[in-house]
């Protein structure tokens, strides 16, 4: 039996290079003890709103979590780098999704065109990542 997890509305996200995160991003979440992150991250312009879903399963007698992150926007994001995604929930929480060791997030892009009648065409980034902690608090 697998369950989901509320979490607010997203206000933004950034992405980071997983070189320029901490290490063992997962196991220090699974203590929960919170990520302190590095000042390189890049800001995503949202177009549209932003979804981010959690669902907890058991396995092996504890819980995997599985993060997808749904981001509409017009930036384009280099996967080259496996990026992790940094999300601040309205409350002003951050938390942030991925590791500097592998696995890495997976990263899913769908391109649509623009409608005639002026809207922008748009990019949606579908990140998925699963770990024993896949959506770690971050302390700044």
């Amino acid at each position: 039996m697998s369950h989901c997890i509320s979490l607010p509305g997203i206000k933004n996200i950034w992405y980071i290079p997983h070189d320029n995160l901490p290490d063992d991003v997962i196991y220090k979440a699974a203590v929960e003890m919170p990520i302190t992150l590095p000042t390189t991250t890049t800001e995503i312009t949202l177009k549209g709103e932003a979804t981010c879903e959690l669902e907890e399963s058991p396995d092996n007698n504890c819980y995997i979590e599985k993060v997808k992150l749904n981001i509409p926007t017009l930036d384009d994001v280099p996967l080259q780098d496996y990026p992790a995604f940094v999300i601040q929930t309205v409350d002003g929480t951050k938390y942030v999704i991925g590791a500097k060791e592998r696995p890495y997030p997976a990263v899913k892009i769908t391109r649509s065109t623009g409608r005639p009648d002026g809207d922008p065409s748009v990019r949606k980034y579908e990140v998925s990542f699963t770990a024993k902690k896949a959506l770690a608090l971050c302390s700044a």
